[in-house]
């Protein structure tokens, strides 16, 4: 006989959660980028004496920080709609378990309705055989 390797279960993947949103990170990170960038430039040029770079600095960071924006609406945005679908879902499978819920009380209502119904045909029956009785000894 060969050996064939035991079939494994699959494991559903789980999210992690994270404590701040992607979009959120890379922003900080960015943000700490800029700030690193503009530090050093603005250091050499107090080295240097040469103030001429500037406006091209500063329209470097404007452009960044506006694609950076852009970048983060769109990211915010798939993530909120992500957010917005696992609520629905959880939502959604409480709402089936409390259906769940109301079919089986539905059904042990039914089934108490039954109980009940043989319980009074029981009396029904228990009284009619102790007329009987009471009729057929003369009493």
């Amino acid at each position: 006989m060969t050996n064939l390797p035991k079939k494994t279960k699959k494991r559903k993947f789980k999210p992690t959660k994270r404590f701040l949103a992607m979009s959120k990170l890379i922003g900080i990170f960015i943000a700490l980028a800029l700030t690193g960038i503009i530090t050093y430039s603005m250091y050499e040029m107090h080295i240097q004496h040469d103030l001429s770079s500037l406006s091209q600095l500063i329209i470097s960071v404007f452009s960044i920080a506006a694609a950076y924006i852009g970048f983060y609406l769109t990211m915010a945005k798939w993530e909120h709609l992500e957010y917005e679908k696992t609520k629905r879902q959880k939502d959604l499978l409480k709402l089936k378990k409390e259906l769940e819920l109301i079919n089986k009380s539905e059904e042990l209502d039914e089934q108490i309705e039954d109980h009940d119904k043989n319980i009074e045909y029981c009396e029904s029956k228990q009284s009619e055989l102790e007329s009987e009785d009471f009729t057929n000894n003369g009493y």
